[in-house]
């Protein structure tokens, strides 16, 4: 059976090798290190979901800490547990990089879905502004800028926008009136507006459902 100093070998000594194939193996060890701890402990659980994303990052495999696999484990919660086990108790590594390698293929499944839902929701939400009466220049600005500020206030707007309150409430205006963006608090000051249907597609990407 495998022990963590063994891993640690392996790992300084065949990062060397660029390939998808040798570096996903080199993950799916790690996170057996961390994802046993799971029986154990939670936080050292997401400790190990998130060493996932930063190594995938460090070694070029994706530009960004994109590959969600937590949904994929939840989706297979049962199986996630048998080939941790399986690994402790058998020393069935073939078993846990294959059911590793599974979960990575589904969760770059789920990205490219989500990513695609999310460029069809924009190009209609483009659309709709484009050809709204109270659309103005910044409204559609801040349109472009949603997706990475789907939550936004009056003065982020005027920051993101580097312009007047006057002109970035317009903004906000517009876009609410094109049922774009919602006002989430009910309150007449420091209100908070969402860009819900972007958010909706990226829970639907995080959720488990039944």
């Amino acid at each position: 059976m495998l022990q963590n100093n063994s891993v640690s070998v392996t790992f300084r000594t065949a990062t060397a090798d660029g390939s998808w194939n040798t570096r996903l193996v080199l993950v799916a060890a790690d996170r057996w290190l961390t994802g046993r701890s799971y029986l154990e402990t939670f936080n050292r659980s997401s400790i190990g979901r998130l060493l996932i994303a930063l190594l995938v990052e460090h070694w070029g495999l994706l530009e960004s800490p994109l590959l969600y696999l937590s949904l994929a484990f939840k989706r297979h919660r049962a199986e996630y547990y048998r080939a941790l086990l399986a690994v402790r108790a058998a020393g069935d590594w073939e078993g846990w990089t294959a059911f590793f390698l599974q979960c990575v293929r589904e969760a770059a499944d789920d990205g490219v879905n989500a990513a695609r839902r999310l460029f069809a929701l924009l190009g209609k939400d483009r659309r709709t502004v484009a050809n709204h009466d109270a659309t103005t220049v910044p409204a559609i600005r801040l349109l472009d800028l949603l997706p990475e500020h789907p939550m936004v206030t009056l003065p982020g707007v005027m920051e993101l926008l580097d312009t007047t309150k006057p002109t970035a409430g317009k903004a906000i205006d517009a876009l609410c009136t094109a049922s774009v963006l919602k006002e989430t608090t009910g309150r007449q000051r420091d209100r908070v507006y969402a860009y819900e249907a972007y958010l909706k597609v990226l829970a639907e990407d995080t959720a488990v459902t039944g």
